[in-house]
């Protein structure tokens, strides 16, 4: 970490030479494995190291930035006069400028020293295991695609106004989707997936046993009824169809160029009292967890819901200043682009109702499992086709639907929230439970 805080030093003090009124440099380095299945069968393996450093510069409040894949100083140096040259032909911005640097502590758990050592040939491995085990569970499954990831690398931001902030991080993933066929007969698409920062924090074998369950379960499917009813999602769905909305309508940015739904609503309900919605980057293991956000600021844990009452916006130091206020250490991005407001993991408080007790309480509905469709996140419309559903019929999960479609509005539905599960899932950097919605248009034609 101590080469890239020193790559960025010198890339802080060229921009500085070159008459820079502010400047900042991020910097981020690592190895990457990649194991590729398709069509029942290991497809690639691959290995990659890379490495790049992003400056950022303002000069009379004009803002310029530029990036390179590499760190050899003369390439720095171009790259730093070709951010001079950009901001010297943009327009002055009074908001522009860096933040300053603020007390950040070290977040434990977001890298796993043993993802440095982990090689091709055990990824190889966990990625056949992965195969063996969606194939072994009936003849009938079909993999389709399906990856296992693990980076490990370090990354490193400097400013002229004092940040100076570096730490290690690994991630890995796995995904598995495809479909089962009978003959003729073909389920539901499904995709599983699992994610960590340690190596031993995901469960490859248990996302394709999943998958190769959901795909069996699935055929046979029928289509199912057209009505105006209820709706079960899965944490997968509400992903989609309700987290996404959110998550859109409490950036900064969206509320002041106007397309958040939330712009006027700070302080008032927005959803059912059952939604609590927090914005949190110190989660245990989360996907998106971090000691400091793109601009070297500490990420605030913010309640984003409570109770179904809007508490807080997400701002970084650009969108903070425009309101006169401190940024919430919500800038993302990486090395290769300029900072811009971005959630961390959005984590959905628990409900008070346990998920068979969810499904038992509904006379008729659907079970939505995953969701594929379009969801609009500024006006909340959404529409798409049930994946995997199942129809809901006195209490219990009946025949699995195909051909079904459902829409609403987010937005509208929110209030109409009818049960939270006690159970949740993580699904890369959102933990969501299952949640039951009311008065939604089904299709079954």
């Amino acid at each position: 970490m101590e080469r890239l805080l020193t790559i960025c030093e010198a890339a802080v003090a060229a921009a500085k030479r070159h008459e820079a009124d502010e400047a900042e440099a991020f910097a981020s380095s690592g190895r990457t494995i990649d194991v590729e299945l398709q069509k029942n069968d290991l497809q690639i393996a691959s290995s990659a190291e890379s490495e790049a450093v992003g400056i950022r510069v303002f000069r009379d409040r004009r803002m310029g930035f530029a990036s390179v894949n590499t760190f050899e100083d003369a390439e720095i140096e171009a790259a730093v006069e070709r951010a001079m040259g950009i901001a010297a032909a943009a327009p002055p911005d009074e908001h522009n400028g860096l933040p300053d640097p603020v007390p950040v502590d070290d977040l434990e758990g977001i890298y796993d020293p043993a993802a440095t050592e982990y090689g091709v040939d055990r990824a190889v491995e966990s990625a056949l295991a992965m195969l063996d085990v969606a194939r072994g569970y009936d003849e009938r499954v079909t993999v389709d695609g399906g990856q296992l990831h693990c980076y490990a690398g370090a990354r490193a931001v400097v400013s002229s106004k004092g940040v100076r902030l570096a730490e290690p991080v690994s991630r890995l993933y796995c995904f598995v989707m495809g479909m089962a066929r009978d003959g003729e007969t073909v389920s539901s698409f499904d995709f599983q997936f699992d994610a960590s920062r340690r190596v031993d924090g995901i469960d490859c074998e248990r996302a394709a046993g999943t998958f190769a369950e959901n795909v069996v379960a699935s055929l046979g499917a029928r289509k199912g009824e057209s009505f105006t009813g209820t709706l079960v999602l899965s944490p997968m769905a509400a992903a989609e169809i309700i987290a996404y909305p959110i998550t859109y309508s409490v950036l900064a940015s969206s509320v002041q160029r106007g397309s958040s739904r939330f712009g006027e609503s700070m302080g008032k309900a927005v959803a059912s009292p059952m939604i609590s919605v927090t914005d949190d980057a110190s989660l245990e293991d989360g996907f998106a967890s971090a000691s400091f956000d793109r601009e070297g600021q500490a990420p605030r844990t913010l309640p984003i819901i409570e109770e179904g009452t809007l508490r807080n916006f997400l701002y970084d130091a650009y969108r903070a200043r425009r309101e006169g206020r401190a940024s919430t250490g919500h800038a993302g991005g990486g090395a290769q682009s300029v900072p811009s407001v971005s959630s961390t993991n959005i984590v959905f408080a628990p409900g008070e109702t346990v998920f068979d007790d969810m499904v038992a309480g509904v006379d008729r509905g659907v079970y939505v499992k995953r969701f594929s469709g379009n969801t609009d996140p500024v006006s909340g419309d959404f529409s798409g086709v049930v994946k995997g559903g199942r129809m809901i019929r006195g209490g219990k999960l009946e025949e699995p639907l195909t051909g079904t479609m459902i829409a609403g509005n987010t937005f509208d539905l929110l209030p109409k929230v009818a049960a939270v599960s006690r159970e949740r899932e993580r699904l890369f950097s959102d933990v969501l439970p299952y949640i039951r919605l009311e008065d939604v248009a089904v299709t079954g034609s």
